[in-house]
């Protein structure tokens, strides 16, 4: 009896095996609950490997090594991460101005000083 039932109520409602919703009752349903803002995980990770490479390195430049007889090589890296490190707190700014428009640009800034500032506290 309660076979009949169901296949009554299967009828009632027009449902056919494999049937998909229609793009307008997810659309409706997306608006109502609000669409998932989903991580992208590339920005994260480029952002925790420049900021580590940053980091490392200007940590490497200030220690007891890093004096007048470093060379030319040694004050063109001093440079590379003097440099990097105000580009980085630079694109930190303006990503925090422009999150709306771009969140990945945000996520890669803010993880990038996040990691430099770790790796220099460390």
């Amino acid at each position: 009896m309660s076979a009949k039932t169901f296949e009554g109520r299967v009828d009632r409602m027009g449902w056919e095996p494999g049937a998909r919703p229609r793009p307008e009752l997810v659309e409706a349903v997306l608006k109502q609950h609000g669409r998932a803002d989903r991580r992208e995980i590339g920005p994260m990770l480029w952002g925790v490997t420049l900021g580590a490479l940053l980091g490392l390195l200007l940590k490497g430049l200030t220690g007891p090594v890093a004096g007048s007889e470093i060379g030319l090589i040694g004050q063109l890296a001093v440079m590379l991460g003097l440099a990097g490190l105000l580009a980085s707190v630079i694109l930190a700014l303006v990503a925090a101005l422009r999150a709306e428009q771009r969140p990945k640009l945000f996520q890669f800034a803010a993880i990038n000083l996040l990691t430099l500032a770790i790796v220099q506290l460390v």
